[in-house]
């Protein structure tokens, strides 16, 4: 049998390996370690059998077989440790602090006893604390931990090695130990918004245990190294991150993110990608809409009097929105998943910022491409509501601000200085606008596809399935600048010279419209 096949397998069944392990020793450090050997043995001799029927009879010998000198290796090293009633000679043995204390009174070694103290994992840490710090018996430890007599001289003879082993290593913490990743945890609610969900997972440490495990599965002490972290600290935040199953748990005590991450790599090569299409198809959809601006200005709505360059903005926004509620009811029903007991949605991370990295053009990309501030709904009163996007590409002076002043006094005096459309005036308006529209829908198709495939090729293979449904999900948001600089590009639009928002525009909404919004 090939390799990669019993290594499928294996993948398939490691819950029952681990099950087969923990029925034989209850202790998790020591049914990691099982499991882990269980598992290099099966793959060690996997190519002597001849089928897949004959696999399940060679994994579980092979699994009784290990367990078998595992118990042995066991065995030998109680016979280095103290009998039962023998924990005074064992004791009266100098601890690795009394061994650091008389070697060196400078404080210096000391500190290194300490520094590995704190990335023993919470067993050992705790039967060590116990043993050499508060005299306490193996019978008494043993009775506390629910372990075997035999398993507390084994986590002690193991603790005693990785001290020793540790004290003489030179130990780097990794650079998110003093400057973290630039991550942050989107959530997109189906239903009720949480705040409370998500700022849970919006500090620093969560965020960056997130990102380290990302790309490779690290364990609690690797993570604790990486973030300088004591692991009695880091214990309780990757068992929450676990709890929420943003954390997945493999064998051999390692962690690794079940979340996609959006990356400056990711975003520059989709960028890269998908621009060339963008720029052609969101040219032809401006210049469709072009030709149907004197039949929307027939509509008579307030502001239909302004230049073509100043509506196309908004109108651009409204073809964005309404193409991708178009691309999204065609495809099939993506079901939200459950985030805690009481809500729904999907999440996602992201490490990118505007700067982004590498050259000059590209961090100047990265900028444009991207959306300066939130795109979407300010209620200016009980009927209107405005719908905005502000497209990296415009200046500051272009860009929208919540309950701008401007916007609202121009819905109250009828100045026309923006579009406003009632309820029927809108429905007139997507009606003039379908074709356009359906474009602008077949735009997202193809910038979701593109998306998804980039995002398969750089984010790991644990959180492949969930690719599809977060692209589709976060399509309209991730690209929102993207478009908007594409439409620039296409020579279709021109940035205004002006003092005030430019792409915006006003509606009258309904109740059920309300409620929808504020229940998002």
């Amino acid at each position: 049998m090939e390799n990669q096949k019993a290594a499928k397998l294996i993948s398939e069944n490691l819950k029952n390996i681990y099950g087969y392990a923990f029925a034989r020793l209850y202790d998790k450090d020591a049914v990691d370690d099982l499991t882990q050997e269980i598992v290099c043995e099966v793959l060690k001799s996997a190519g002597n059998v001849k089928s897949e029927e004959a696999f399940w009879a060679f994994l579980w010998r092979v699994a009784e077989n290990t367990f078998r000198k595992f118990i042995k290796q066991k065995e030998r090293w109680n016979s280095l440790l103290p009998l039962p009633d023998e924990d005074a000679s064992f004791q009266a043995e100098p601890s690795p602090e009394d061994e650091i204390v008389e070697r060196e009174s400078d404080g210096e070694s000391l500190n290194l006893l300490r520094r590995e103290l704190s990335l023993l994992s919470k067993t050992n840490r705790e039967v060590c604390l116990a043993f050499y710090f508060q005299n306490k018996s193996c019978k008494e430890i043993a009775t506390e931990q629910g372990i075997s007599l035999e398993m507390v001289k084994y986590h002690l003879f193991k603790t005693r090695q990785l001290l020793k082993e540790g004290i003489g290593m030179e130990r780097q913490f990794g650079e998110k130990s003093y400057k973290p990743a630039r991550f942050e945890f989107v959530t997109i609610f189906s239903g009720q918004f949480n705040r409370e969900y998500r700022n849970l997972f919006n500090r620093k440490l969560p965020g960056n245990i997130l990102h380290s495990a990302y790309y490779t599965p690290m364990t609690i002490r690797e993570l604790s190294v990486e973030l300088g972290v004591s692991t009695v600290y880091m214990e309780d935040e990757v068992a929450l991150l676990e709890t929420y199953k943003l954390l997945t748990a493999l064998p051999g005590g390692r962690y690794q993110t079940n979340l996609v991450i959006f990356t400056n790599d990711f975003m520059q090569n989709f960028y890269a990608a998908a621009r060339t299409a963008c720029v052609k198809q969101i040219g032809e959809i401006l210049c469709d809409t072009k030709r149907l601006l004197p039949a929307v200005r027939k509509l008579g709505f307030c502001g239909s009097a302004l230049d073509d360059n100043r509506l196309l903005w908004p109108l651009l926004w409204l073809l964005m929105l309404r193409g991708c509620g178009v691309f999204e009811a065609d495809r099939p029903r993506l079901v939200p998943d459950e985030l805690s007991a009481e809500t729904t949605g999907i999440h996602y991370g992201e490490d990118h910022d505007e700067s982004g990295s590498g050259t000059e053009e590209e961090k100047r990309s990265v900028k444009e491409y991207g959306c300066g501030a939130f795109a979407g709904y300010d209620e200016l009163s009980e009927r209107y509501a405005a719908a905005y996007a502000n497209f990296g590409v415009l200046p500051e002076n272009c860009q929208y601000h919540c309950s701008d002043a401007t916007v609202k006094a121009s819905l109250l005096d009828g100045s026309g200085d923006y579009p406003v459309f009632t309820a029927k005036e809108l429905a007139q308006l997507e009606t003039v606008l379908r074709d356009p529209i359906s474009k602008t829908a077949e735009l997202y198709g193809s910038l979701n596809e593109i998306a998804a495939q980039i995002m398969k090729q750089h984010a790991p293979k644990s959180v492949e399935p969930m690719v599809e449904k977060i692209i589709g999900k976060t399509v309209l948001f991730k690209t929102i600048g993207f478009v908007g600089k594409c439409a620039v590009d296409s020579g279709e639009l021109t940035i205004p010279n002006a003092e005030k928002p430019v792409c915006v525009f006003v509606f009258e909404i309904s109740d059920k419209q309300r409620n929808a919004v504020q229940g998002s």
